[in-house]
């Protein structure tokens, strides 16, 4: 089954045993393809098959607000100090304190709020004996509500282990 596409005025069909690409999942569990089109008078009337009416693309979904994290009061410090991982395993267990400091929202939520990074990227890398990305660990930390000055401490604990990871030099911190 072919459909029919209108573009710039020309009548537009997938093109004959076309196989999808950049097949895709939204949340929701709609599926997305890419497939090439071919202009429809090109093709033979009894390739051309039923004709649906296309609305167009959705639009990207807009990133959540990210709901603003309250500080602990005075004297009563809980947030978890990167700094103090001294080696990959604490950096982690530090990141899961980090998440659920910051209220535990699920990896869905936490994907919703920064639009770059997927849940089960977040959830692997919680799950994970290596350091995440450093991306990932951006997208990370701007879920949660961090700030820059959060991020700054992320950073440098991420770069100071980063160099005890496998197939890096060492990085002596004096």
């Amino acid at each position: 089954m072919s459909s029919a596409y209108a573009f710039e005025g020309e009548q537009y069909v997938v093109a004959a045993e076309a196989r999808p690409r950049a097949v895709r999942k939204d949340p929701d569990g709609s599926l997305w393809a890419e497939f090439p089109l071919t202009l429809a008078r090109d093709t033979p009337p009894g390739r051309r098959g039923s004709v649906h009416t296309v609305l167009g693309p959705r639009p990207a979904p807009r990133p959540e607000k990210v709901p603003e994290v309250p500080e602990d009061v005075p004297g009563f410090s809980m947030k978890p100090d990167p700094m103090e991982a001294t080696s990959v395993a604490e950096f982690i267990e530090m990141m899961r304190r980090y998440r659920r400091w910051a209220g535990d929202p699920s990896f869905r939520k936490m994907s919703l709020r920064v639009g770059t990074c997927s849940a089960a990227g977040f959830c692997e890398a919680l799950k994970s004996d290596r350091l995440p990305t450093f991306p990932l660990l951006n997208a990370f930390v701007v879920s949660l509500g961090g700030d820059s000055d959060d991020f700054q401490r992320w950073a440098t604990a991420w770069r100071a282990l980063d160099g005890q990871a496998p197939g890096h030099s060492l990085l002596l911190v004096i």
